[in-house]
């Protein structure tokens, strides 16, 4: 199970358009993600195995669920929907989400990103968890919807 962003990714390609008898590299790794909240890291694996690392924000007062999710959603460019407020449009300065959202199975949960680094590495976000945009937009390129994410304490 792979995503196209990442096939175009390990292929240098372009576009989506492939040539006929173009030979491509395609992934065959299951790739997962484990939050731990007391590190405050995101760890990427792949069969298994710790791919990359990352620096998160997680919730403040331990609003961070526990437990195994699922990738259900991605967004570029996500709105943010503020409680008693409405809509945030994704170009504002006032949406806190990022480039990128990446929605759990748990409702209203998730990865996205933010303008700097920072926070990283502690706990005050409203439950998600939050990275930089750089390093959502790669996780974006490379995690389909159905990639397990594991919320340890």
């Amino acid at each position: 199970n792979t995503t196209a962003g990442l096939i175009m990714r390990s292929n240098n390609l372009k576009s989506h358009l492939i040539r006929p008898g173009k030979r491509l590299k395609v992934s065959t790794a299951k790739f997962s993600v484990i939050i731990d909240k007391s590190q405050n890291s995101l760890a990427l694996k792949a069969d298994e195995n710790i791919f990359k690392v990352y620096p998160v924000a997680t919730g403040k007062y331990n609003s961070t669920p526990t437990g195994t999710f699922k990738i259900v959603e991605k967004l570029k460019e996500p709105d943010w929907y503020k409680e008693g407020e409405g809509v945030i449009a994704a170009n504002s300065p006032e949406n806190i989400l990022g480039t990128r959202w990446l929605g759990l199975s748990e409702p209203q949960y998730g990865i996205h990103g933010g303008a700097t680094t920072k926070d990283l590495e502690t706990q005050v976000t409203n439950g998600c968890i939050r990275m930089t945009n750089r390093e959502v937009e790669e996780l974006f390129i490379i995690l389909p919807r159905g990639v397990e994410v594991t919320i340890v304490d």
